[in-house]
């Protein structure tokens, strides 16, 4: 299942500092390398906004959410929607 990048985007920002952290443990356990994400919105073109992701292998360069092995963008997917959802209940 896949969702569009408005609803991950909105969701992941929407994440507290301690869950961004659950959330790269999470992925790292499923064997996704991710040592940083990073949520950016474009100042001159709103609501065009993009996911970035660095990796342990080389983590000076930013891959979009776009150009991430599809399976890996679901597993990424699935796993912000878990944490968010999962705050939801708790409060």
């Amino acid at each position: 299942m896949t969702y569009d990048i408005n609803t991950i985007y909105t969701k992941y920002k929407q994440l507290t500092k301690k869950q961004r952290q659950q959330l790269l443990a999470a992925l790292q356990s499923q064997g996704i390398n991710i040592v940083k994400i990073e949520a950016y919105e474009y100042a001159d073109a709103p609501g065009i906004k993009h996911l970035f992701f660095y990796f342990a292998e080389d983590s000076k360069k930013a891959i979009p959410y776009f150009m991430l092995d599809s399976m890996v963008w679901c597993k990424i997917q699935l796993s912000i929607i878990q944490i968010h959802d999962w705050q939801l209940k708790m409060t």
